[in-house]
């Protein structure tokens, strides 16, 4: 099934769910008077170490308490937010017995985000193995799990301390790896290609048959780079790309300079206010969030003349509005009339593309008019 729509607006229920998040942490993990001053300061070292000083953060970062703190009340709820806007989007049925595997787990962010935001999934007994190197925020991600359902949830959720590889004896119905490919050294390498092929391998040996794998990361350079090598080596096991890509055909933004790299960015329309009120507190910045991911399927095939919407539209010479996208023609231009909106990132539309299409001068991409936006 190709998903048309990658990040609908959050339903009324899930931003409740994510409203009442915060009063379940303080139940969960209360801070002291001191602590909760401190916050903010720790919030804003905590986001200067997972950006600009990477090489600083230690490698079982979350195992320092204060660090631990910063990312449970602020950097778990807006990651709950974008997976949950992802995953309203995203086709992620599991049916009761499926097992759930989720590496570099963290707070249980993934479970959590399925959780809040996927309701007809908390009845069914799902087997859930969790995977990370540090326990700990492990534990705390499954006492706020159990806060959220009111009691001890229908699914098996299984702790395992590990790293990315290690053998499990469950094999996945669905295999998750969010934030956890930024972390790993080669993925910094100019050479990805041997890594990749690696990870691929690993993914394909994880699966259960029919398993699906999502790798979700921030909608970086870096990170939009190490997941075209990786979709690449995936297509040579036979595990296809489900989303983001509409074609099976080599990736047209593989990241390298200076090309576009496959990443979206949306608003965060619906995210409650005590998030808003923390980040100002931080002096940090929210008004949009990215990320760039790969849902990869055993065989699957897409439908013939689908085209995603990338970027966010723009301005063309001579009054007209461009937006980047992707096709099996490669990288595609979509050129609208004035006044055009383009299409939100990450729609999907079926189109069909002139005999001997034009060709952007500045980008190579080929360009597709359209008059209006048929889904």
């Amino acid at each position: 099934m190709f998903p048309e729509n990658l990040f609908p607006p959050l339903p009324p229920a899930v931003r409740k769910h994510l409203a009442d998040l915060g009063p379940a942490l303080d139940a969960v993990l209360p801070l002291k008077a001191r602590h909760r001053a401190d916050l903010p300061g720790n919030i804003r070292l905590l986001s200067s170490l997972l950006t600009e000083d990477r090489d600083d953060l230690g490698r079982d970062y979350m195992g320092d308490p204060r660090t631990l703190s910063a990312y449970l009340r602020y950097f778990l709820p807006w990651n709950l937010y974008r997976l949950g806007r992802l995953f309203t989007g995203l086709s992620l049925d599991l049916p009761e017995g499926a097992t759930l595997v989720d590496y570099g787990s963290g707070p249980l962010t993934a479970p959590l985000a399925l959780w809040l935001s996927r309701p007809e999934l908390r009845s069914r007994r799902l087997n859930v193995v969790c995977v990370d190197r540090t326990p700990k925020p492990m534990r705390s991600g499954l006492d706020l799990l159990r806060k959220l359902a009111g009691g001890e949830p229908p699914w098996k959720i299984t702790l395992v301390k590990g790293a990315l590889g290690m053998h499990l004896r469950e094999r996945a119905d669905l295999l998750v790896l969010a934030n956890t490919l930024n972390e790993l050294a080669w993925t910094r390498r100019p050479d990805l290609e041997a890594d990749a092929a690696r990870l691929a391998a690993t993914l394909q040996k994880g699966l259960a048959p029919g398993g699906r794998a999502l790798l979700v990361e921030p909608g970086t350079r870096e990170a939009g780079r190490a997941l075209s090598a990786l979709r690449g080596a995936c297509l040579e096991l036979g595990l296809h790309p489900q989303a983001p890509c509409p074609h099976l055909r080599r990736c047209p933004m593989p990241g390298r300079e200076p090309a576009p790299w496959c990443h979206f960015n949306f608003d965060t329309a619906g995210a409650p206010e005590w998030l808003v009120r923390l980040t100002a507190k931080a002096d940090l910045t929210k008004r949009n969030l990215s990320l760039s991911f790969l849902l990869l399927a055993q065989g699957f095939e897409p439908e013939p003349n689908r085209v995603r919407g990338v970027s966010e539209a723009f301005d063309l010479p001579l009054g007209s509005r461009g937006q980047y996208a992707c096709s099996a023609q490669g990288l595609t231009l979509l050129r609208f009339p004035a006044g055009g909106r383009g299409l939100p990132p990450g729609r999907g539309i079926t189109a069909t593309f002139p005999d001997q299409p034009e060709r952007d001068r500045k980008s190579g991409a080929v360009i597709l008019p359209l008059s209006e936006v048929r889904s």
